[in-house]
């Protein structure tokens, strides 16, 4: 009984065919509340992560935590190179880790299926990632900011670009296929 389970929850968490609203909504209404609100928002998003990891099956969520780990590692490489920064921190916000928790567990239930063809994860993760962090800078009250201006979001550009193809191939090692 628990493996038919395991299997329906498997198909239907990291769908194949079609687009996993609550994965896309949820995360983007964790996003804007996060950036908006920075840490009243904590609890709340990470009670959404909890309970979308918690539904994952065990590679999906090994998935979550390396694109986690691999997003902060390369941020906090961008705030050393002052790429982007947060004002009165040299360190990233909690609010920020989380959000890279949100977007690995979006990024795994179903923005890396669109992502498969190598030209359009580059296309789409050169135009969203840096937007992201446009409207980000925008609502954090300017808590974000880009203090090479628009080297910054070149060097964002680029970055996202290479995450989308990443995102794209990885998928092949964490999404299971069920008929």
């Amino acid at each position: 009984m628990s493996n038919v389970s395991s299997v329906a929850a498997a198909d239907y968490l990291i769908p194949h065919k079609g687009i996993h609203w609550r994965s896309i909504i949820g995360f983007e209404l964790a996003w804007l509340a996060l950036v908006y609100f920075q840490t009243l928002a904590i609890v709340p998003a990470m009670g959404y992560l909890l309970y979308g990891v918690y539904l994952l099956p065990t590679r999906a969520r090994w998935a979550v935590l390396l694109i986690t780990l691999a997003g902060l590692g390369l941020d906090a490489i961008l705030v050393s190179l002052q790429v982007i920064s947060f004002s009165g921190s040299s360190l990233l916000p909690g609010w920020f880790l989380l959000i890279w928790a949100l977007f690995a567990l979006a990024a795994v239930e179903t923005m890396a299926g669109f992502l498969r063809p190598w030209w359009l994860g580059f296309l789409l993760g050169a135009s969203g990632g840096p937007l992201s962090y446009l409207g980000g800078a925008a609502l954090s009250g300017g808590v974000l900011q880009f203090p090479l201006a628009g080297w910054s979001f070149v060097v964002l550009v680029v970055i996202w670009g290479a995450i989308g193809v990443i995102l794209g191939y990885s998928r092949r090692f964490y999404a299971q296929t069920v008929n």
